[in-house]
């Protein structure tokens, strides 16, 4: 069974672990320094999350629940665990929330890219065509672009208007 334990400090015991795999599993422009993050962990609506199996470390993800809406800045698990259904009942905590889940992927522009896509709509969620700009994490860092994709539903304009309000105002920091 997937279980998800919040990290409240960089002294919890996970938080090092956490932050080893997330600096392996996606890009330097898709992630903060470790400073930030742990400044981060103060916030009360960001949630880092060790995801765990049986007790055994798996993965993890980085959440934010504010504006009426779930937004999975990150989501990943280890390299030895994929494809055995962990990231699948990782969103499912999400859906089972009741709340629009929404995260971003990178333009499917390759096969790994085009896989990630549709792993998530196998898991209910729908992909938006419309590409924004996401802000640096760090200063002189590019913007990004990335599509979004949301559950249950297909994300309308009103929806992709408050994330990116809500990514400029609340997540990105490096301009």
């Amino acid at each position: 069974m997937l279980t998800a334990h919040r990290i409240t400090s960089a002294d919890d015991a996970l938080f090092q672990q956490t932050m080893q795999l997330y600096r392996l599993s996606f890009p330097e422009v898709e992630r903060r320094d470790l400073q930030d993050n742990e400044r981060l962990l103060q916030d009360r609506d960001f949630y880092l999350l060790a995801l765990q199996s049986d007790g055994e470390y798996v993965g993890m993800a980085g959440v934010w629940d504010a504006d009426g809406m779930l937004y999975v800045e990150h989501l990943c698990t280890l390299p030895s665990v994929r494809g055995k259904g962990l990231g699948a009942a990782a969103l499912q905590l999400f859906k089972d929330s009741g709340k629009t889940v929404v995260l971003e992927i990178e333009p499917p522009e390759d096969e790994l890219t085009s896989r990630r896509r549709e792993f998530y709509r196998r898991n209910g969620f729908v992909w938006d065509a419309h590409l924004h700009l996401h802000p640096p994490y760090r200063k002189g860092d590019p913007r990004h672009r990335l599509n979004v994709m949301s559950y249950p539903s297909a994300p309308d304009a009103q929806l992709i208007a408050r994330l990116e309000e809500f990514i400029e105002r609340k997540v990105g920091g490096g301009e």
